[in-house]
């Protein structure tokens, strides 16, 4: 993110053929939230003041999808003044430009809700809400039975055939294991719920995300480590947590992804107090410890322990909240990373929430 003072924004809305308007030249607030589990990503989209034809638009059946592309531009783009708050035409394919080195499409799903509002006496908005890949999550499904000598993989690829007619194909998969179960298996199951054996099978987690599955195991990433400082959009310090991870908070960087690695000076971290129940109950001076290259503190009464620290300032993102707005000072991710390689990293409950 060598330049990162002139921002990038794209929200399309459109129907199942790609066919729809873009209005990006509007006020618009959003906040996407992804984590590293089986479920959908979450968007909350609110635009302002658009034209009662538009808001009709918005509200009704024509649409089905929308599109958010954010980041920042290596060159302020050049909008008439005649078209400025006018909402433009979208084609097919007009998503595959969205491709910058510093922006990019952070998410696309299927708009499941719609209302509209004031916030004052001049000031309308309408608000999507979207979940990315919903349909197929919710009622993609498998029936039918494997011969014996199945793998792993063989569940996968016909676990596929079941999410394809809903335009899902395969993405990052992990190594497959590769033991043959001797026994058939009847399959007579949500398409989710077989993913989750997969992912156990493997040792990870999977996800839908842009119309591909997934499958990542726990000591494997999917994007080389992106270093984050001042110059490259961190933004204050990260703080370290108790069972939490370690909190990022950054400038927008589509680059940056879920199970991808970003790398931290290690110094810069805000460490985190022992708290005053352990302190009270604590037989002997509370240490730390270095494990597999990570600074971890030593066991309190309580047991819960603080994340754990990367002596080499690499950690693995597993949570990320987007928060934007194109008229205001919000163009941030706050994300969730535990240290690579850390027993939290795969133990800890809390990969399990959102922001």
């Amino acid at each position: 993110m060598s330049q990162n003072w002139i921002r990038h924004f794209e929200l399309q809305i459109v129907d199942e053929n790609g066919t729809g308007i873009s209005l990006s030249d509007f006020k618009v607030t959003f906040r996407i939230e992804w984590a590293d589990t089986r479920f959908p990503r979450v968007a909350n989209v609110k635009i302002y003041n658009v034209s009662q034809e538009t808001q009709a638009r918005i509200m009704g059946e024509e649409f089905s999808k929308i599109r958010i592309i954010a980041g920042y531009d290596g060159a302020m783009p050049v909008v008439p003044a005649s078209e400025v708050g006018v909402a433009h035409p979208v084609a097919p394919g007009d998503e595959g430009k969205f491709s910058g080195t510093n922006y990019g499409l952070i998410f696309t799903g299927d708009i499941r809700f719609t209302i509209n509002g004031k916030d004052n006496i001049t000031d309308s908005w309408v608000l999507v809400q979207a979940a990315s890949d919903y349909n197929a999550f919710l009622f993609a499904s498998t029936k039918t039975t494997l011969a014996a000598g199945y793998t792993t993989k063989d569940l996968l690829d016909l676990t596929m055939r079941g999410f394809n007619p809903y335009g899902i194909t395969p993405g990052i998969i992990g190594d497959m294991p590769t033991t043959v179960f001797p026994r058939g298996l009847p399959l007579y199951h949500s398409n989710r719920d077989i993913m989750d054996d997969i992912a156990k099978m493997c040792g990870g987690t999977w996800q839908m995300v842009d119309g591909q599955v997934h499958v990542v195991p726990s000591d494997k990433y999917v994007q080389e480590a992106i270093v984050l400082n001042a110059d490259t959009g961190l933004i204050g310090m990260p703080q370290q947590t108790m069972g939490g991870g370690v909190n990022v908070r950054c400038l927008i960087n589509p680059n940056i992804k879920i199970n991808g690695l970003v790398q931290i000076d290690q110094a810069s971290i805000y460490r985190i107090a022992a708290g005053n129940s352990d302190i009270a109950q604590t037989p002997s001076r509370i240490g730390t410890s270095t494990v597999n290259g990570n600074i971890e503190t030593d066991m309190l009464p309580s047991r819960t322990q603080a994340a754990s620290i990367a002596a080499d300032g690499v950690y693995i993102v597993k949570a990320i909240d987007y928060t934007g707005e194109t008229r205001g000072q919000s163009w941030y991710m706050d994300m969730m990373c535990f240290a690579r390689g850390a027993r939290d990293l795969q133990t800890n409950a809390s990969l399990n929430r959102t922001f």
